[in-house]
């Protein structure tokens, strides 16, 4: 009996092993990769791959719970009370939805996010961190490579021209032809330069290398243009000498309060376009805030126009809001009213009405406490400065729609660091629960 249940448990450690060093790195890979170039040449497959080491992800995180029901069942239901409401609240989305088959891949990969990330799958990590660098290498031949192709063909070679609009997405993305948009470009950019500020006195490259890999990425970030990055990066900045000089909290009490303070940035917008109303006309107020946000507050006013017929559980995700604003305009004349009709082709382009839009108001502050709440729980936040990445992360999604109803790595990573320090290769107890 006891050798039976001594080769049960080393299965399952087995188990946790290739889970926590193959399918959760090759999932990082995956979302790093999805918005790239790689995406264009692969397609469906790298989905359907993503869809499969998901599954297989939270196979391991049921197999862990209900090994020892008992001891573990219960202690992950407490301690995942608000995942467990929140995820109750998407699938009234979901069915609200007609059970649309674009919100159900939305819903389970939200799962993943919420579940999947965890310590289960996260366990045994080798100590000489994958996830940081192969972030970091792969962004630096992706934009050294986009860089060079671009300034070579406008230069020496006009002819690569139409080969590299085939094989790039040169068309859309001028110089960050490797990627998808000039904008993920400009993330990845930002991302890296706060990265180099949180490596600088690690032990993972030589400080030359990360001053150097730093200063390239604000160089390569200033060429992609890209201003959400640019601000996301000059709050990291300011909170990193802020906590230097000004304030003595914790680095936790730090994060919750840029959080909030972020979620707070919704107000100005909402009661905006509450005072003008669904007009399309434009106040003067309106015509300030829109060059002042690049154009994303026509995008925003559409999407919170639209809210208004679900606002408790949303449209299900953001295919759907999307095709709610464009019926929204679908009769508007284009000819004076043609910024309408261009942004309902953009995504919500915040992260925090995007949410609302698909989630709704439930949702939205569901999620929003769960947030809160890993981050009060994220002890090892107050050891290093990875906390800086987090506040890059809520900045940017004032401006970029990249939460969790998205596949993008900032999310990934997002969730990576509340349930995990990175400095210390993970919990050394493969069966403690999340």
């Amino acid at each position: 009996m006891e050798r039976a249940v001594s080769e049960k448990s080393s299965l399952i450690n087995t188990i946790n092993l290739i889970s926590s060093k193959f399918l959760m790195p090759v999932m990082a890979v995956l979302f790093i990769c999805t918005n790239t170039v790689f995406n264009k040449w692969i397609g469906e497959r790298a989905e359907t791959l993503e869809n499969l080491i998901a599954i297989i992800i939270l196979l391991v995180v049921a197999l862990n719970i209900f090994e020892k029901p008992k001891n573990n069942l219960m202690p992950w239901l407490k301690s995942n009370v608000l995942v467990i409401i929140y995820l109750i609240a998407r699938v009234i989305s979901l069915q609200q939805s007609g059970f649309d088959y674009s919100v159900i891949r939305t819903v389970f990969f939200e799962i993943f996010y919420l579940i999947g990330i965890c310590s289960f799958t996260l366990t045994n990590r080798p100590k000489n961190n994958f996830y940081i660098k192969f972030f970091i290498y792969f962004e630096l031949v992706m934009t050294s490579a986009s860089l060079l192709l671009y300034y070579f063909m406008r230069i020496a070679a006009p002819g690569m021209e139409e080969l590299l609009m085939k094989m790039t997405y040169l068309e859309k993305s001028g110089n960050a032809m490797l990627f998808s948009n000039p904008n993920t470009a400009g993330i990845m950019a930002g991302f890296s330069i706060v990265l180099a500020i949180i490596c600088y006195n690690k032990n993972y490259f030589s400080k030359k290398f990360i001053l150097v890999y730093g200063v390239y990425n604000v160089i390569a970030l200033i060429l992609f243009g890209c201003r959400s990055a640019d601000v996301g990066v000059i709050a990291v900045i300011l909170v990193l000498l802020l906590a230097r000089k000004i304030l003595k909290a914790e680095r936790r009490k730090i994060t919750t309060c840029v959080l909030c303070i972020v979620i707070c940035t919704l107000i100005p917008v909402y009661a905006l376009v509450a005072h003008s109303g669904e007009s399309f006309e434009y106040t003067e107020y309106e015509r300030v805030v829109n060059s002042l946000s690049t154009s994303r507050y026509t995008v925003w006013k559409e999407c919170i126009i639209t809210q208004k017929d679900d606002m408790l559980f949303g449209k299900g995700n953001l295919h759907l809001e999307q095709e709610a604003r464009r019926e929204l305009v679908a009769n508007v004349d284009q000819n004076y009213y043609w910024r309408y009709v261009e942004a309902s082709n953009l995504g919500p382009h915040n992260g925090y009405i995007g949410m609302i839009s698909a989630a709704g108001w439930i949702g939205f502050a569901l999620f929003a406490a769960i947030l809160l709440q890993r981050i009060k729980r994220a002890k090892h936040l107050e050891k290093g400065s990875w906390y800086l990445m987090l506040i890059f992360i809520f900045v940017i999604n004032c401006f970029e729609s990249l939460f969790i109803l998205n596949r993008f790595f900032t999310c990934f990573y997002m969730l990576l660091i509340l349930e995990t320090d990175l400095d210390e290769g993970g919990d050394s107890n493969p069966k403690e629960v999340s």
